[in-house]
């Protein structure tokens, strides 16, 4: 081989050693860009989805909405002190919500869920709330009188007419537990829906029509009508209209299977917590429609403000339903002016909430040491009154 061939070839592979390792380093900084790239956009991602939960903290922070079952206090000192001191001097252990004007103030717990491991109370506990549910069933049955199914002026003999004087007894009478209508005794045994109705239709007494008697069976029975007219069970109404629509959780029936959330239910004890209340299954499922469900502070909160915002049916037959204001029981509440309240003992466990008409604004406390005097239902009016009329 001559030299100007040698030549010739020395230099194809010199220009294809050039031109290789052009590409290799053109390939490296490629990836190395790719790599820098993927790096930047994950490093975006990540700020983007930090940016989402700051975001969703600050509404949480101040709106209604934002409830999520985090501790929040926005508490001026005066009223983080008043708050403190009404609660330690009633000796509360349970959970506390309190929203003014759309804005979480305060949530958080106070005590033990459970006692014997030390498991304190907080936004994400779980309490029976007892007889509050009895304004759930209330707005199931304005649902149905929306839908043209019900009228409240129809006498319960067209549903029940095996019931002495039913046909001089109207719903709007049961809603307002002004039915005469009393349970002589309640069973001692799980029972169906159907049965615990049949139960309640062999013990029934009827006395003084027309008059207020708070008596539990109004409900229990307006739960049957409501399962009567729509051909579904009471539990499947209150999935379909009230948790699944608003997304509720921890808002369910009994039993209470939030596990490592549901409070433990105390006899109370000067100072301290006396011995766990049991409840046998056929205590609770006895409740149909009066006080068989559990939840959380800020689940039964939405579920109340979305009654009265008008969320569950129009908001123009509230007045319908509640037509007192001066305090009566009416439509599962005791209603006034500017507010309602409502109230519940199960079990160990009471029940307490008072909100405005708007619902804008109000106080819920759940606990799980029923102490029959002062009732909650006096420190939740007094936390309303210093925190919410006292602000407007």
């Amino acid at each position: 081989m001559d030299n100007k061939l040698k030549r010739g070839l020395l230099l194809v592979g010199l220009i294809l050693l050039i031109i290789g390792g052009t590409i290799y380093h053109e390939r490296q900084k490629y990836a190395v860009q790719t790599q820098q790239t993927q790096q930047k956009m994950k490093q975006l991602q990540q700020q983007l989805q930090a940016t989402k939960l700051e975001l969703a903290i600050q509404k949480a922070k101040s709106h209604e909405a934002g409830i999520d079952d985090r501790t929040i206090n926005h508490l001026s000192a005066k009223e983080q002190q008043f708050v403190q001191q009404l609660l330690y001097d009633n000796s509360f252990s349970g959970t506390i919500l309190i929203v003014r004007r759309n804005h979480v103030l305060f949530q958080g717990g106070r005590g033990y869920a459970n006692f014997a491991t030390k498991q304190l109370n907080s936004p994400q506990t779980t309490y029976q709330i007892a007889s509050i549910q009895k304004s759930l069933t209330a707005a199931l049955l304005m649902k149905q009188v929306q839908a043209g199914n019900i009228d409240l002026a129809t006498p319960l003999s067209r549903y029940y007419p095996q019931i002495k004087e039913a046909d001089q007894i109207t719903l709007k009478m049961m809603v307002d537990m002004r039915s005469g209508l009393t349970e002589l005794s309640a069973p001692e045994k799980e029972l169906s829906d159907q049965a615990r109705i049949q139960y309640a239709l062999d013990h029934l007494a009827v006395k003084d029509i027309g008059q207020h008697n708070y008596s539990p069976v109004n409900y229990l029975l307006l739960a049957g009508i409501l399962e009567q007219v729509t051909h579904k069970s009471y539990r499947e109404l209150v999935g379909n209209q009230l948790i699944i629509p608003f997304k509720l959780t921890s808002f369910n029936f009994m039993p209470n299977e939030t596990t490592g959330q549901q409070a433990t239910a105390y006899g109370y004890q000067q100072d301290g917590y006396g011995t766990p209340v049991s409840e046998p299954s056929y205590v609770y499922m006895r409740e149909l429609g009066t006080g068989n469900m559990y939840a959380t502070t800020s689940s039964l909160f939405r579920t109340e403000q979305a009654i009265v915002q008008g969320k569950v049916f129009k908001k123009s037959l509230l007045k319908t339903l509640r037509s007192s204001t001066t305090g009566e029981y009416t439509g599962g509440v005791y209603n006034y002016k500017d507010y309602f309240t409502s109230h519940g003992v199960e079990s160990g466990f009471e029940s307490s909430l008072q909100m405005s008409q708007d619902g804008r604004s109000g106080i819920v406390l759940l606990s799980n040491q029923y102490k029959a005097n002062p009732s909650i239902g006096l420190l939740t009016n007094q936390l309303y009154k210093q925190l919410i009329t006292l602000n407007r």
